[in-house]
């Protein structure tokens, strides 16, 4: 039986603090563990990004200007390669819109624009303690960029430059996308490997590690600068933003782990940045784990999706709609709720203030509550 060791974001300047099991070896420069399956946050390079000759966009893909003000969530159309690998049309669509984030501390990630007039998407771990940024296009050439807002509790930044942007990616709909579904990644590689493109499936969603839950699985390779970076569909959609890696060694070795957060995810937290700076969360006031066919079984549940309730605030929005410790809520203003479509990704389309209906099971029964939402308490 072997440990596993989950460890917290790490802080800037390359040292990535993967885990410690035993002892401890040196991997580009950065701590990292040995022994059990551990995490590591895709934390920005210290590695300074290649001066290399400048990448050609490709500008016949260059995706048509959208409006200012809204967030494009349809696909783009192709032209130049059609009939060619639809991944590879789907890459060339969204390289021009991928970008590496350079930190004023001297890390440096990935990310890319979601808006024309110059609203581009990262980590929030990307900019964290940095107060200057730069971004390099796709064909090598620099802007600088400012901080709109950042949400440490999604990990997800949104950062601004002067003026157009170069190309655009378009949000998709990350619920949609079955597991096994081909998908690519694109970022800057530790750095200095700008437009680095990835490809593999989706393997599952909603997974969790330490503070985020959600998370879409892939085993498309991800490495420490992809953070921010795009995981794209066929369509050349966004389907996930590139957080998480799992790494390991010996018989614990583990590869094609990767994890991002997912597009439905992303396109409320930035429009939420975009407006107000700032990502204001409702409040169901319960605890809950994913329901699976063995806790259904145990809890004498009839259903095997949803959330299962694990705890209910007092006085809190749920305890006054009557949901109760044991019950699973299987669809929320409608939708219903399972792993593409998880509750907190959910709840999160909704604001403090409003009601709506919980179908909730309770035993072999089936219910609804109209709860009152609430703005989730600061930490």
């Amino acid at each position: 039986m072997h440990e596993t060791t989950l460890t917290p974001r790490p802080r800037r300047r390359g040292l990535v603090v993967i885990g410690l099991f035993l002892a401890v070896v040196m991997i580009f420069a950065s701590g990292a563990a040995v022994g059990a399956l551990t995490y590591a946050w895709l934390t920005p390079t210290s590695v300074t990004p290649i001066q290399a000759s400048r990448v050609n966009a490709v500008a016949a893909n260059t995706l048509p200007a959208q409006a200012s003000g809204t967030l494009p969530t349809v696909s783009p159309t192709t032209s130049a390669a059609t009939g060619t690998d639809p991944l590879v049309v789907a890459v060339s669509q969204v390289t021009p819109a991928t970008v590496t984030v350079l930190n004023n501390d001297g890390s440096s990630g990935s990310g890319v624009f979601i808006r024309a007039d110059g609203y581009l998407v990262t980590n929030n771990h990307v900019v964290e303690g940095g107060s200057q940024f730069e971004v390099i296009y796709a064909d090598g050439s620099r802007v600088s960029a400012q901080v709109v807002g950042a949400a440490p509790d999604f990990d997800l930044a949104v950062l601004k430059v002067s003026g157009k942007a170069p190309a655009v990616a378009p949000l998709g709909d990350s619920g949609a996308l079955a597991p096994g579904s081909r998908v690519a990644a694109i970022g800057s590689a530790l750095g200095g490997f700008r437009n680095t493109v990835t490809a593999g499936v989706l393997s599952a969603h909603n997974r969790r590690l330490g503070d985020l839950d959600g998370l879409l699985q892939t085993d498309a390779a991800i490495n420490h600068g992809n953070s921010g970076g795009p995981l794209i569909n066929l369509s050349g959609e966004i389907i996930g933003i590139n957080v998480a890696v799992v790494r390991g060694s010996g018989s614990d070795a583990a590869e094609g782990l990767g994890f991002s957060i997912p597009s439905n995810t992303v396109r409320v937290v930035a429009e939420q940045l975009i407006s107000s700076g700032r990502v204001v969360r409702p409040y169901l006031g319960i605890t809950f784990e994913p329901l699976n066919p063995q806790l259904a079984s145990e809890s004498g549940l009839t259903v095997v999706q949803g959330a299962y309730v694990q705890q209910v605030v007092a006085n809190g929005p749920s305890a006054q709609a009557g949901l109760k410790v044991g019950d699973a809520i299987v669809a929320l203003g409608g939708q219903t709720i399972d792993d593409q479509h998880p509750l907190p990704q959910v709840l999160l389309q909704y604001r403090a203030g409003q009601s709506l209906e919980l179908t909730v099971a309770r035993g072999d029964k089936q219910f609804t509550l109209t709860v009152r939402l609430a703005q989730r308490p600061e930490a």
